[in-house]
């Protein structure tokens, strides 16, 4: 497996890991390490031993954000270059065709906070903190994710002020999914990602690309489409076995 910098990649049992390794730097985001993650979901997309993605930083720290040594140093080259970084990472977890799990422990801000927004689903250790720091600075943020899972008012009050909220407001707007023990988010996470490895690298990426489609379509559309899918899928002789495997244990009980 390729070695980087600023990230480990690991897969077992059909979930691949991807961990933010700049712990001194509080998993800052970097072009570097924004390259890397990058780089690593493309080498899984259509690997079919990488049924859903798991991106932590640890138990202690997500990702600060935007690394100030880099922003305070920024040039028009450099702050072009970060831009295509951010670009190229935040549509790559946008548009993925399998299933992503933020494990988040600790801050998540800023461009943090957007990497877990980006993601399908976000699990929260109790010490998880989220907010947009950047906003104090008269910087913008990418709205139009968060309001998609929070809601417009709330999204709002997250953009609008810059305040942090803890792992507890967060679950109750919707940010995160569930809520983990302290010290538990990358299990509780991995579990998620096990289960839904365990549905097959086919299931997960059909599943998820109906979940990328349907919500642009208006309800009537989204019905035929979803039971031409279900109809694609249906008389898959592997998919046949599966369900006949299951009535047999049924019918032994």
């Amino acid at each position: 497996m390729t070695e980087y910098e600023n990230i480990a990649a690991t897969v077992k049992n059909g979930v691949g890991t991807i961990t933010f390794t700049r712990l001194e730097r509080r998993n800052a985001l970097s072009v570097e390490l924004m390259t890397d993650l990058s780089d690593q979901l493309d080498a899984w997309v259509y690997d079919d031993e990488v049924a859903a993605v798991v991106l932590t930083g640890g138990e202690d720290v997500f990702c600060a954000g935007l690394d100030l040594d880099l922003q305070s140093g920024f040039t028009d080259e450099t702050r072009a270059i970060y831009s295509e970084a951010c670009l190229r990472a935040y549509g790559t977890l946008l548009d993925y065709r399998k299933p992503t799990i933020a494990a988040v422990g600790g801050p998540a801000l800023g461009g943090g906070c957007d990497v877990a927004v980006f993601t399908d689903i976000r699990i929260g250790s109790e010490n998880a903190i989220f907010g947009y720091p950047q906003i104090k600075f008269g910087l913008t943020p990418y709205f139009s994710p968060l309001w998609r899972i929070v809601g417009l008012s709330q999204a709002k009050l997250l953009t609008f002020s810059g305040d942090r909220i803890d792992a507890a407001e967060a679950l109750r707007i919707g940010l995160i999914d569930r809520l983990a023990p302290a010290g538990e988010v990358i299990d509780v996470a991995t579990a998620l990602a096990s289960s839904i490895a365990e549905t097959t690298v086919k299931s997960a990426v059909n599943n998820k690309e109906m979940a990328r489609t349907s919500p642009a379509l208006d309800p009537v559309s989204a019905l035929t489409y979803e039971t031409l899918a279900y109809r694609e899928v249906i008389w898959h002789p592997d998919i046949v076995a599966r369900i006949n495997e299951a009535y047999r244990r049924i019918k032994k009980k």
